[in-house]
C-alpha cells in the first residue's frame, strides 16, 4: 500500500514540475508585460506547490488541499485546452492533434489529481463506498461531484471567453 508521506512527495513533485516547465515553456512576463493566462498557469502551479501539499499534510485540512487541487486541475485542464485549440489547424491529422496539443499534459495533470484522491481517500476510507453510486457520487469531493463542477466551470468560462471576445470585437 502506497504510503501518505509517497503521495504527499507525489503531489509536491507534480506541482513543482509543472511550475518549472510553465516558466520555461510559456514565462509569465514578456517585454515588461504580465500575460494573464500564463501568469494563472504559474499562480495555480504556487498554490499546488506551497498549499496543497501542506493542506494535506494533516486529516483535518485535507479536504481543503483535495478541494484546492482538484479546482487547480480542472482549470489547469480548462487553460491547456483552449491553448491546443487557439492553435488548432483544421487539417490537422489524428496522431498530430494527439502528439501537437496538450493532451499529454492534462493526463499529467488527471495523475495528479488522482494523487490526491488516493492521498484523501487514506485519511477518509468511508467515504469511498460512495464514490462510485449513484446518486451519491454527486455528493461533495465525490467523482461525480468533480465531474459536475467540471462541466460547469468549463461552460462558465466558455460563455466568459466568447462573451469578452464579442466585447472585444465592438
Amino acid at each position: 500500500m502506497v504510503g501518505k508521506r509517497t503521495l504527499l512527495l507525489t503531489l509536491f513533485l507534480l506541482s513543482l514540475g509543472g511550475l518549472l516547465l510553465h516558466l520555461r515553456i510559456h514565462t509569465p512576463w514578456h517585454e515588461g508585460k504580465i500575460m494573464m493566462p500564463y501568469a494563472l498557469a504559474s499562480l495555480c502551479n504556487l498554490i499546488s506547490l506551497l498549499l496543497v501539499v501542506v493542506f494535506f499534510a494533516r486529516k483535518e485540512t485535507a479536504e481543503l488541499g483535495y478541494l484546492l487541487n482538484g479546482l487547480t486541475v480542472i482549470l489547469g485542464i480548462i487553460l491547456m485546452s483552449q491553448l491546443s485549440l487557439q492553435s488548432w489547424s483544421a487539417g490537422l491529422p489524428w496522431y498530430a492533434a494527439l502528439l501537437n496539443t496538450t493532451l499529454g499534459d492534462s493526463f499529467i495533470l488527471l495523475g495528479k489529481f488522482m494523487a490526491g484522491k488516493a492521498l484523501f481517500e487514506l485519511y477518509h476510507p468511508e467515504r469511498v463506498a460512495n464514490n462510485w453510486k449513484f446518486p451519491q457520487s454527486f455528493r461533495f469531493l465525490n467523482v461525480g461531484w468533480w465531474a459536475l463542477h467540471f462541466i460547469l466551470i468549463i461552460t462558465v468560462y466558455s460563455i466568459g471567453h466568447v462573451y469578452l471576445r464579442t466585447l472585444l470585437v465592438k
